[in-house]
């Protein structure tokens, strides 16, 4: 089987049994998978995921499934269209054109990625490891290489198909006397050859090595409950990543921005950001090393959809039923038919940067800072804001005079994200960021580190040994 003539049997058997209108994404990929605790593997799973999405239209009706047996896909067609006339009426537009195939991107697919071998990833965890092991230090985290393919079919002729393979390292590095002493490195891309072993053993021993004999500083002893500290910083791309996910999603969803619930909501053309920041949704940007993909999942061919030019709102992101209903031009960010409902997404940010290495950002505060590695347990707290909180941890440090001083204690911050992006002061150069949560779709962001003035903490962790 493969994704294409499954795409078209559904289509096929949703004619069949009297859908006006089907549309469907049919998703496979297969994967190794290495999860490393201590310098061991601890489990090694590897295996095969298949992922149907289907919508079904009759009259005034439309019903979305998903599952993940193409065999199952007969039966749930035929007991879907018995029960289609339960659902509830609903205002939709469907499409009114087709679209011409998209040819294939050469930079997605590399053949050694696509063997799959073990020894590929076993032999990164050994080099890294052993590397640690000289500094007293163990490796966790996982490694990880798959191949799939996504093919997208309508009921009036629409017809795409693109296969993929994408690899990435995900990896913390602990001191064996202190686990509070950690670090954290990912890189990744579509070929097992774009992990960059001796970029990661560099960063995770370097950060080790500064914390190693050193008592973490709480920033907040002493602190009131309610009081905040603001304090320059200087974040990572790992960090940055996930800002920008979330910023992407709620910030320039054209069903948000339209009803008022966004950021950039009535400010499209104003100053939201500092006139350093641009951002993009380009899947064709070189330095996301191939992984965007060519089309979104209506079918429609994507190209690049300026978003923020510097710092001026330009646009946000729509498909096809979004755009008729509010007037836009669709820009080739339709999600899948099941969760069409919200909205529609950015799915290469590329967030340019500068020239400033984050050695220089450290070399030039004359002020005190913090620099902070990767972020965790993020939230929105206030969409229209875009108002975010989280935790910084595996790397957080005290800068001085010019130079790291010491660890710091894991900080939480609350900061209304575009404000802070007026406060950019220093840039490096945009990389890719991608870390193996999943491997059913290229996905990465390419994001600078970013020296931001007086960004708001409002706590520390508290350990509990």
């Amino acid at each position: 089987m493969n994704t294409h003539t499954i795409a078209q049997q559904v289509i096929h058997t949703a004619k069949r049994e009297g859908a006006e209108f089907a549309e469907v994404l049919v998703m496979q990929n297969e994967f190794s998978l290495k999860r490393i605790r201590q310098g061991q593997v601890d489990q090694p799973p590897a295996g095969e995921q298949w992922g149907i999405d289907l919508a079904l239209v009759k009259g005034n009706r439309r019903k979305a499934i998903r599952f993940d047996n193409p065999t199952f896909a007969e039966r749930i067609i035929k007991e879907t269209m018995e029960q289609m006339d339960l659902v509830a009426e609903q205002e939709f537009v469907l499409p009114s054109e087709s679209f011409a195939p998209v040819k294939q991107p050469e930079r997605l697919y590399d053949e050694k990625t696509a063997e799959l071998l073990d020894d590929h990833l076993i032999q990164i965890a050994r080099e890294v490891a052993a590397e640690l092991a000289g500094h007293n230090l163990f490796l966790s985290g996982k490694i990880t290489q798959g191949k799939g393919e996504i093919s997208y079919e309508n009921s009036i002729g629409t017809s795409q198909e693109a296969r993929f393979t994408q690899a990435a390292a995900g990896l913390y590095a602990f001191d064996r006397d202190n686990l509070y002493t950690s670090a954290y490195a990912s890189s990744g891309g579509i070929a097992i050859d774009q992990i960059e072993k001796e970029r990661i053993i560099k960063e995770l021993v370097e950060k080790c090595e500064i914390q190693q004999g050193k008592e973490k500083i709480d920033l907040f002893s002493g602190k009131k409950e309610d009081e905040e500290l603001n304090i320059d910083v200087i974040v990572e791309p790992y960090f940055l990543s996930t800002i920008f996910q979330w910023l992407g999603f709620f910030g320039f969803n054209g069903l948000l921005v339209e009803r008022g619930e966004s950021f950039v909501s009535n400010k499209l053309g104003s100053q939201v950001c500092g006139a350093n920041i641009t951002i993009t949704d380009d899947p064709a940007d070189s330095r996301n090393r191939g992984m965007g993909f060519p089309f979104d999942f209506e079918g429609r061919q994507r190209g690049k959809v300026a978003l923020v030019e510097q710092g001026v709102a330009a646009r946000a992101v729509y498909d096809s039923s979004l755009a008729a209903k509010w007037g836009k031009t669709p820009t080739g960010n339709a999600l899948p038919p099941s969760a069409r409902s919200e909205g529609a997404a950015p799915f290469d940010l590329v967030i340019e940067g500068g020239n400033t290495s984050i050695e220089e950002m450290i070399k030039n505060s004359k002020e005190p800072a913090l620099w902070i590695t990767r972020l965790h347990y993020p939230g929105m707290k206030h969409y229209q804001t875009a108002t975010m909180t989280g935790i910084a941890q595996h790397g957080v440090f005290l800068i001085e005079n010019g130079k790291v001083q010491t660890p710091v204690e894991n900080v939480r911050f609350e900061e209304n994200i575009p404000e802070a992006l007026k406060r950019v002061e220093a840039m490096s150069e945009s990389r890719l960021v991608f870390d193996p949560l999943s491997l059913s779709l290229p996905s990465g962001i390419v994001a600078p580190a970013l020296k931001i003035k007086k960004f708001r903490f409002i706590g520390s962790t508290t350990r509990t040994t």
